[in-house]
């Protein structure tokens, strides 16, 4: 059994990483720092304070979707954002049911946070399925330095409870910032390190992206992300359209020395 559970682990780890948005994906999977309303709650809950009213997105590709619904009305005390993200690996499929809050922002700072119940389905052998379910919680803020200048720092899974699941197999406790500076609303630089799982930070993710603002609705993305805890380097691309009544996106990740792992992502969203 031990060793069933090393092979699947693994396997988990050496997965082409995680990434459930299409906006983030095509600039590398950065995000942290950027209030973007179509996956920003994904990477941080504390961004739903600077949201514009409500919105509605979902985000799909092959092993991975997610719908996320947020509210920061002129009504509503408490910024809030209800999500539920399934992805899927070769050894595990993980279903998360989240709900983020956000305060409003106080002299230029803003704080939130994401409470989740994660249930992951766990494949042992062919003839055994296992579930196991863990409630975690992520902590996150973010600091407007200027109009134009933003930075994002989160705490994954800064709580759990314990599951006999092996620890490569569940949500990583991993700390992250991102930084994301916007020129003359033409073009937005963003740029993201994260810490490899249980927040070491021996080995990090350097994650760059690029965005240029075509017209009013239309939006050019590129990115790239060096990846030193799987050891693999990606580069990725994309095509958004922003337009007054939804937005509709597109991204294409490629790890440069394993073209298996190309992957495509769309998302869609609807302000309301």
């Amino acid at each position: 059994m031990k060793i069933i559970i090393f092979a699947i682990s693994f396997l988990v780890i050496t997965e082409v990483y995680a990434a459930v948005g299409a906006v983030s994906t095509a600039t590398g999977g950065t995000g942290r720092g950027a209030v973007e309303p179509i996956d920003g709650i994904l990477l941080n809950p504390a961004t739903v304070s600077d949201l514009p009213t409500k919105n509605f997105s979902v985000n799909y590709s092959a092993d991975a979707w997610a719908m996320t619904v947020s509210d920061n009305g002129k009504d509503v005390y408490l910024p809030a954002a209800l999500r539920f993200v399934k992805t899927q690996t070769t050894a595990i499929d993980t279903q998360q049911l989240g709900l983020s809050f956000a305060s409003r922002r106080w002299k230029k700072f803003a704080i939130g946070g994401t409470g989740s119940m994660m249930e992951y389905t766990n494949a042992l052998t062919q003839t055994t399925e296992q579930k196991y379910r863990q409630t975690t919680l992520d902590l996150a803020m973010t600091y407007a330095a200027s109009t134009n200048f933003g930075i994002g720092l989160v705490a994954n899974k800064l709580s759990s409870n314990k599951i006999a699941l092996a620890e490569n197999l569940q949500a990583q406790q991993t700390l992250a910032v991102g930084l994301s500076y916007t020129y003359q609303n033409f073009a937005r630089l963003r740029f993201d390190i994260e810490s490899a799982p249980n927040n070491n930070t021996e080995k990090l993710n350097y994650m760059l992206g690029f965005e240029n603002y075509i017209n009013d609705w239309v939006v050019f993305r590129m990115g790239a992300q060096q990846n030193k805890v799987l050891n693999k380097d990606y580069i990725s691309a994309g095509l958004g359209f922003a337009g007054p009544q939804f937005g509709l996106h597109y991204a294409f990740i490629s790890n440069t020395e394993d073209k298996t792992e190309d992957k495509h992502l769309i998302d869609l969203g609807f302000p309301f």
